[in-house]
């Protein structure tokens, strides 16, 4: 949909190769990952169900954010949506699983994952419907039942759900996680975010950072920094501070700080919203990771 063809020959399948890309990380490295992290880690404090309700949390707190920068700067209806889906939508799969294993080892993925539990049945049943809300959709007919429909019909969030299931029984089992099992994750989380960086780069339009600059550094200052105040002081008050020496406030720490998720380019184009504020906020909010990592592993680094 966003692939830019024209420095590619024209015999060359690029959509077909995106698409490839994608696959064989969500079906085939996704999974195997999945199975591992929860085959591994620990998952009997009552106290985890939290988790996904401080990831969904986080989207809503991020996307209300978009929605104040949009009233306080006077923006069109078109550009309200874009500034609500790229403020609640992030990247807590591939770069959230990249830098939990980086700053914070292999057995903080089970965590991303309950973390992000409900994602994308809420990106479906909440955030469409609200950015929508905003635009003129090219389908008038859908339904909260059809979006659940297209929800258990997508073979990435089955496959996905399959993979989460499959090692937590192997969790509860008495069999021991295989030796080196560890060592292959560690290989292949980083494996996966780049062969997803692929489609990402085709998806990059420049030229309409400079336009919407202050838009996108005030959502990426309200992304990075009051959401995750709001969401770890929450976690506190819920008592996740005590839990394994502070080790899953950590985790919570990295999910919040990831930038905008390239799904986010998805809803203006449905819709008919903004789409270059959208891919500038996208651009901005990701490029700034350059200096949010490195606060990130100083912060880490004295807790």
């Amino acid at each position: 949909m966003f692939a830019d063809t024209q420095r590619l020959p024209g015999w060359f399948p690029l959509s077909k190769f995106l698409s490839i890309c994608i696959r064989v990380v969500l079906l085939g490295i996704n999974p195997i990952i999945l199975i591992g992290a929860f085959w591994y880690v620990e998952l009997t404090n009552p106290n985890l169900i939290y988790l996904p309700m401080l990831g969904i949390f986080t989207i809503m707190l991020g996307g209300l954010f978009g929605v104040f920068l949009s009233k306080y700067n006077k923006l069109s209806r078109a550009q309200t949506g874009s500034m609500f889906v790229t403020g609640s939508f992030i990247n807590l799969g591939s770069f959230g699983s990249l830098f939990c294993v980086l700053l914070l080892g292999e057995e903080s993925l089970a965590y991303v994952v309950m973390f992000r539990l409900f994602e994308e049945l809420f990106y479906y049943t909440v955030c469409y419907p609200i950015a929508k809300s905003f635009g003129q959709a090219k389908k008038s007919d859908e339904t909260l039942k059809s979006r659940v429909h297209m929800i258990l019909k997508d073979p990435f969030i089955m496959i996905t759900f399959c993979a989460v299931i499959t090692g937590g029984l192997l969790n509860l089992s008495p069999w021991e996680r295989l030796d080196g099992y560890g060592e292959l994750n560690q290989i292949l989380v980083p494996l996966s975010v780049v062969i997803l960086l692929i489609p990402v780069g085709f998806s990059m339009r420049l030229t309409s950072v400079k336009k919407h600059l202050k838009l996108g550094l005030s959502l990426s200052v309200a992304k990075n920094v009051i959401v995750p105040v709001c969401v770890i002081s929450l976690a506190l008050l819920l008592g996740l501070g005590e839990m394994y020496d502070g080790y899953l406030i950590q985790v919570i720490l990295v999910l919040t700080v990831m930038p905008t998720a390239v799904s986010s380019l998805v809803p203006p184009q449905i819709f008919k919203l903004d789409v270059e504020l959208a891919n500038s906020n996208w651009i901005i909010n990701t490029a700034l990771l350059i200096i949010t990592i490195p606060f990130l592993y100083l912060i880490i680094s004295v807790l």
